[in-house]
């Protein structure tokens, strides 16, 4: 549940000083523009032998506002504390402001004689979790009955900053098909109430129960989203926009396209890894939108950056089966890919997404280095093969240490 998002923006890079023609130079500015994102992470503070929740964040979030960390707030489990970065240009200034913040709430949560961790789900957890002290929370606690008992996760959102509404439906359908990669990719949450719960990502199961869940059809334009999101609102427990639990969907309030499929991360690397692999995607998409148009209009334009948009479209219920897949079989995971219009390895279709945009980005480098060092659930899996519950504790201090 989203409580903030960060405002996005597209920032220009400089002109030349001789300036073509207005048309030229406006499908340029398309290609040099830098596209914006923004990360929030959700944290969970955590008994440091139980690894339970433990209902502090409340006093975390005051230590952390008085420690100059504004941006700090509640969410939906008195025991989870939310950050949302600024306005991000490239990986670096997004990892320096996650890993401050996690240094300071490291701090904060060993002065509370807690754990605090980012991971998609705790390792233990009773039920009936204390609720934040909000009337909001309590709407939605009564709305959700007992799902409230197994609704103790944390995730990873990346909002990717989009001006022009129509270009957010655009960049909303093509990012479908790449949904069950992303889940792959992002999973961190193995354990639930000591076991292994034999998926990944066990939270990506778990959100399947909400009134709305997984990945939307196909929208025919803006106003066909804001409309078919006008006619969910005040069903079951959607109580107003920002209760679409879609695993993408349009910012309710900023221009923004906002992916919710990622589990929380064990790092600030592997968070922003996955915040520019959304962007690129993103990226992609849009200029292969462009130049389609482009070239309808009887203009010339890049060969490679049209292809992009020819994407192989997966039926919704293809798409639906590979994320529950994927959230089984993490990096081992059998996914579609969306340009070769045939089910692949992980890897090989994370390939395919890194094609999909050619820019100095590092996205190619950091990718790299995260299917290098394995997901967080394999590296959860690790820690608790070599010390159990002590080596799953220290593994979820280092989260944030």
């Amino acid at each position: 549940m989203t409580t903030i998002e960060p405002a996005m923006r597209t920032v220009p890079e400089p002109s030349p000083a001789n300036d073509p023609a207005p048309e030229v130079e406006a499908s340029r500015a398309s290609a040099r523009a830098v596209t914006t994102f923004g990360i929030e992470e959700e944290f969970v503070l955590l008994d440091p032998v139980t690894l339970r929740p433990v209902p502090l964040a409340p006093q975390a979030i005051a230590a952390l506002h008085a420690a100059g960390f504004a941006g700090a707030t509640s969410e939906f489990l008195a025991s989870q504390v939310e950050i949302a970065t600024g306005v991000c240009t490239d990986g670096a200034e997004a990892v320096q402001q996650l890993e401050a913040f996690r240094a300071a709430l490291d701090g904060i949560a060993v002065a509370l004689g807690v754990h605090a961790a980012s991971t998609g789900t705790p390792f233990d957890a009773g039920r009936a979790p204390t609720v934040t002290p909000e009337a909001r929370y309590s709407h939605i606690q009564h709305d959700i009955g007992a799902m409230i008992d197994d609704h103790q996760v944390c995730g990873l959102h990346v909002h990717v900053g989009i001006d022009d509404r129509e270009d957010r439906v655009r960049v909303l359908n093509g990012l479908r098909a790449w949904i069950p990669m992303l889940t792959a990719l992002a999973a961190n949450s193995p354990y639930w109430r000591t076991a292994d719960t034999g998926f990944a990502s066990w939270r990506t199961i778990v959100l399947r129960r909400w009134t709305t869940a997984g990945i939307p059809a196909p929208f025919a334009d803006a106003d066909d989203y804001e409309r078919r999101i006008d006619d969910l609102v005040g069903i079951g427990a959607t109580r107003d926009r920002p209760l679409i639990a879609w695993l993408l969907r349009a910012s309710h309030h900023l221009p923004t396209v906002e992916l919710r499929v990622a589990d929380a991360q064990l790092d600030a690397a592997d968070s922003v890894t996955i915040a520019l692999l959304c962007r690129r995607i993103a990226d992609g998409i849009l200029s292969g939108a462009r130049a389609a148009r482009a070239t309808d209009a009887g203009g010339v334009t890049d060969a490679a950056a049209a292809a992009s948009a020819q994407v192989v479209p997966f039926s919704g219920e293809v798409l639906d089966a590979a994320v529950w897949a994927a959230a089984r079989d993490g990096f081992a995971a059998t996914v579609p890919d969306p340009v070769q219009g045939r089910m692949a390895p992980l890897a090989e279709v994370v390939a395919s997404a890194l094609a999909m945009h050619d820019a100095d980005d590092g996205c190619p480098e950091a990718v790299a280095a995260l299917l290098a060092r394995g997901s967080g659930a394999e590296r959860q899996r690790a820690a608790f093969a070599a010390g159990g519950r002590s080596g799953l504790a220290r593994c979820a201090a280092a989260s944030v240490g």
